[in-house]
């Protein structure tokens, strides 16, 4: 143990959900301690796609943080039906150990490694112990991704996870902008989940996710490449670097915390679950943290007043809107994602033509 630290906000895991909230408690005033397990830079597998809002809570990103801009999501059903939905003007793809990186980078202090352990009250402190430190704080942030350990020690049940099993495929960077027309390409193939093309400045991210844990294996993956419109973006290239990784699949947990301790980003299910994005509401949980636990500390409230505090805020962002489809019964087979996005069909004509 490598001593005591004290601080007004602890947060566990340094992704765009806890750079985020420390990000916001710093230009707040207050003092946090990020800790994570990894050093940064770190890798991590992500299809990596931002919608062109998160500049307004970021700003504009450096050219050197995103690999590529892209026009929107492009839909593809299992008969075939496409839909593009594209966004009011272009978004990104990036690759998140760049783009975690630069979050972190722009923090007062960096991150402190540790693996969390516990929690425990103090009278009106918390102490949170980690394998190299303990840390005294009044509200702790967990946002230590979709297996988070702070989720689990505070005895909330997490979302219904999908299994993911994600590739790259190097590519020219021309050649990606002919294939892929620069669009984030989703295909509602897959029972129980769906198939995703990234394009990236010199390579494909390709990917399948499923709640069904067989339908994302490293033979799914590679099913999932032979399917002709996949192959017709790919080119038949051999797939790298495949790597296993989970996306929560429920949308926001029904209590995103307990007590003094609240949950942000994948912690907290803030995915979207008919695509997996994921970073932007990564960003929007963990900045409606910081506000929250801001607020509760400047009114020295009861832990059940900043739960109600969150509640309202991730309400004021949108995020619990998340909630509203249940993509679980969407996407529970091909014919069922089939019929959702006819209705998407639907709904864009009517409204072009309105």
């Amino acid at each position: 143990m490598d001593g005591v630290e004290t601080c007004d906000v602890a947060i566990i895991g340094a992704g765009p959900a806890g750079a985020s909230a420390a990000l916001e408690l710093e230009r707040l005033g207050l003092g946090c301690l990020i800790i994570d397990k990894a050093e940064f830079p770190r890798e991590k597998p992500c299809a990596g796609v931002l919608p062109p809002a998160i500049c307004a809570t970021l700003g504009p990103l450096p050219q050197e943080v995103f690999e590529r801009r892209v026009r929107g999501y492009f839909l593809h059903s299992v008969s075939g039906r496409q839909l593009r939905s594209r966004f009011p003007r272009p978004g990104y793809c990036v690759d998140r150990r760049v783009f975690d990186g630069w979050l972190v980078s722009r923090l007062s202090r960096l991150p402190v490694k540790g693996k969390f352990l516990n929690v425990k009250e103090d009278g009106a402190l918390l102490r949170v112990r980690t394998d190299r430190l303990e840390v005294h704080c009044r509200v702790l942030i967990g946002a230590d991704g979709a297996n988070s350990s702070v989720r689990s020690f505070a005895g909330l049940p997490g979302p219904q996870m999908a299994n993911a099993c994600q590739a790259q495929i190097p590519m020219e960077t021309s050649e990606i902008t002919r294939r892929t027309d620069s669009w984030f390409h989703i295909f509602y193939i897959i029972p129980g989940g769906y198939g995703w093309v990234a394009p990236h400045r010199d390579r494909l991210k390709v990917g399948i996710g499923s709640v069904l844990a067989r339908k994302a294996s490293r033979s799914a993956l590679s099913r999932f490449l032979q399917n002709p419109g996949v192959r017709e973006l790919t080119a038949g290239t051999r797939a790298r670097d495949i790597r296993a990784h989970r996306i929560p699949m429920s949308g926001p947990l029904n209590a995103p915390g307990r007590g003094r301790i609240l949950l942000a980003g994948d912690a907290g299910g803030f995915v979207f679950p008919g695509t997996g994005e994921g970073i932007r509401y990564a960003v929007l949980s963990g900045r409606a943290a910081a506000r929250s636990a801001a607020d509760f500390l400047d009114a020295g409230g009861a832990p059940l007043r900043l739960q109600k505090r969150y509640e309202r805020r991730l309400g004021e962002e949108g995020l619990l809107s998340l909630r509203d489809v249940d993509f679980l019964e969407v996407l529970r087979t091909p014919e069922s994602a089939e019929r959702y996005v006819r209705r998407l069909i639907s709904l864009s004509r009517t409204a072009s033509s309105s």
